[in-house]
């Protein structure tokens, strides 16, 4: 071989391992740019699980985020869903809850299946006392320095911060939601197909609005009127006067109250349907169908949507009903609750994460 074959031998080693390296860089820089995308772009939510799937719902506190589940625990979170430091363990009862939590005083306070009201000290995760009931507290809702809460054997209660009752009334029908609290009204769902309504100072009754269809979803009031959704998938209007003013049809049973933010009033359904609705007129701006039931109430932040559905947390731009983005889990949705700057969503295998809005 003489001296020019085997300088272009040399060239063409020289050439191939040039290339080589280059196809190296890029395949490295690629990694590096795809773990950079999925590690820091789309990093992996703030999270916290229990150590047994539950159904778990959501309340938010003044300093983190309450997580009470079906089987009797509540666990104390801060807004990155680490455990306060000042419970030295989850709070639990064998009975088991109902339902979410809700605030008083320092209190959280959940209807448990032993037909008692219970009150957890929030500063020191410990049961502070307990209100016995005729049945089951299906929900509870809080105001000033009072709670209301409804029992199964369609009782009204009215009670103070130290557990002293105030007033009860008897609807005569089995309540199934927690109250809607006003100035001067308490408002509540029955299975028979009822909206009922009683005074907030002495528990007299006002008025009774015959729907036809049991009311499992807790009412809200909306921007003139009081909405309330019903088993056979129907929206209602109500006045605060006890009018049946409209109702709007959707696909599925209404089994989440609608989210209310000023003038923006969304309804979803156990089809997957979610529609934004005008509340002056009972009729449809925009509906979307999403890939599973829709068990809680949406959560309107700003000009965004956020649902669960199935096994999915969609965001929609709340002017048009596009979807804009989607997290997937393991399992069901159980809640969602925007609080503290965060979406919460908790799912059926007892996980909650903590989603910031825009990553």
């Amino acid at each position: 071989m003489d001296y020019r074959s085997r300088w272009q031998q040399k060239r063409r080693v020289r050439a191939t391992r040039t290339r080589l390296i280059a196809i190296v860089a890029v395949i490295l820089a690629g990694a590096l740019v795809a773990f950079a995308w999925r590690g820091l772009a789309r990093r992996e939510p703030a999270a916290f699980a229990l150590a047994e799937p539950d159904v778990c719902w959501l309340t938010p506190t003044a300093e983190g985020v309450l997580m009470t589940a079906r089987s009797g625990r509540i666990a104390n979170l801060t807004p990155d869903l680490e455990q306060h430091e000042n419970w030295s363990r989850h709070f639990s009862h064998p009975a088991g809850f109902w339902g979410p939590a809700a605030v008083l005083d320092g209190l959280a306070l959940v209807g448990c299946e032993d037909v008692r009201l219970r009150a957890v000290d929030l500063a020191t995760g410990l049961q502070a006392w307990e209100l016995r009931t005729r049945a089951g507290v299906p929900g509870v809702t809080t105001s000033g320095e009072l709670a209301w809460f409804s029992s199964e054997d369609g009782w009204l209660h009215c009670a103070t911060a130290t557990g002293e009752p105030v007033w009860e009334t008897q609807v005569g029908r089995k309540v199934t939601t927690a109250p809607l609290v006003t100035d001067d009204l308490v408002i509540v769902g029955t299975a028979d197909g009822t909206v009922d309504c009683v005074a907030r100072d002495d528990g007299a009754a006002l008025w009774t609005v015959e729907l036809g269809a049991p009311v499992n979803a807790e009412p809200r009031l909306g921007p003139s009127s009081v909405l309330v959704g019903d088993d056979s998938g129907a929206l209602h209007s109500i006045t605060r006067d006890g009018e049946l003013l409209a109702s709007l049809e959707l696909e599925g049973l209404i089994r989440a109250p609608v989210a209310v933010s000023g003038p923006i009033v969304i309804a979803a359904d156990t089809s997957g349907t979610v529609a934004r609705v005008d509340a002056s007129e009972m009729s449809l701006m925009w509906t979307v169908r999403l890939p599973g039931a829709i068990p809680a109430e949406p959560a309107i932040v700003d000009d965004s949507v956020w649902c669960g559905a199935g096994r999915h947390l969609i965001e929609l731009d709340v002017d048009s009903g596009r979807v804009l983005s989607r997290h997937v889990a393991e399992a069901q949705t159980c809640d969602v609750l925007a609080a503290h700057g965060r979406i919460y969503w908790a799912t059926t295998d007892g996980r909650v994460r903590a989603i910031s809005p825009g990553s």
